[in-house]
């Protein structure tokens, strides 16, 4: 079992993705691995990052920031 700091990873998300999707997530993961925002150049890290800030946002006590729509795809101010 992985750990992320010191809690133990034990679940997994899966999604399907285009292709250019996927190559997109990759260059992103890419540039944030270089710019030392990930530690690994690796889409499941930048995955990782997104839904920890995502849920964060929605664990914060003043309530979510903003929310996902989705009929639109994106993520709008509540």
């Amino acid at each position: 079992m992985q750990k992320l700091g010191d809690k133990k990873l034990s679940r997994s998300v899966s999604t399907k993705l285009t292709v250019d999707d996927y190559e997109l997530c990759r260059r992103i993961a890419r540039d944030y691995y270089i710019k030392g925002k990930i530690k690994s150049p690796s889409v499941s890290e930048l995955t990782r990052l997104i839904l920890t800030r995502l849920l964060d946002a929605h664990r914060d006590p003043m309530g979510p920031q903003d929310a996902y729509h989705p009929k639109s795809h994106r993520f709008v101010r509540s």
